[in-house]
């Protein structure tokens, strides 16, 4: 596999770590995929060292690692984003990821880096604001991987299919 790093028009860097075979996503849809983080100085808590006059906490997180409680896929509507200063709800992500994945097809893994206009901008964000539940200081890109896992499948859009392949319409209620 090429580990040339891409950049596209918006400034998000990418490596294609591991092809996939399977469809892309539309904006709107909901997916779930894994990720790892290598957040940076003074993501997480306040943990700040003031004789050093810098943030101490670095982090790696992994939805691949068993012994985290919320291992296994996340779910990301594509698209979906916090809005400001409201709390993080399900499925909400950022412009990078949501940029990255739009062009992803299903088993495909890419290592990131999110700059921080496509992250969490010039005010950073609270844990209470983050897909990845960590404090992010302003102007802080994001270092990580995804690998898009799987589409979810919408139920609506493929009953409404097949009611009009069947020529019978069933209300639903």
């Amino acid at each position: 596999m090429n580990k040339k790093w891409k950049t596209t028009k918006s400034g998000l860097k990418y490596q294609v770590m591991k092809k996939g075979e399977g469809p892309k996503p539309k904006a709107g849809q909901a997916v779930f995929m894994h990720y790892e983080l290598w957040a940076g100085d003074g993501v997480t808590s306040s943990n700040y060292d003031y004789d050093a006059a810098k943030y101490v906490d670095n982090i790696y997180d992994s939805t691949y690692d068993e012994r985290n409680p919320f291992s296994g896929p996340v779910e990301i509507k594509v698209g979906a984003l916090t809005p400001k200063d409201e709390v993080y709800t399900k499925g909400e992500s950022i412009k990078g990821i949501n940029e990255a994945l739009l062009s992803m097809k299903v088993g495909e893994k890419r290592a990131l880096f999110i700059p921080a206009d496509l992250a969490y901008g010039i005010e950073g964000a609270s844990s209470f604001h983050t897909f990845h539940g960590y404090r992010t200081p302003p102007n802080q890109p994001i270092r990580c991987n995804i690998e898009l896992a799987s589409i979810v499948e919408d139920k609506t859009e493929k009953s409404q299919t097949n009611k009009s392949q069947s020529g019978n319409v069933a209300y639903e209620g």
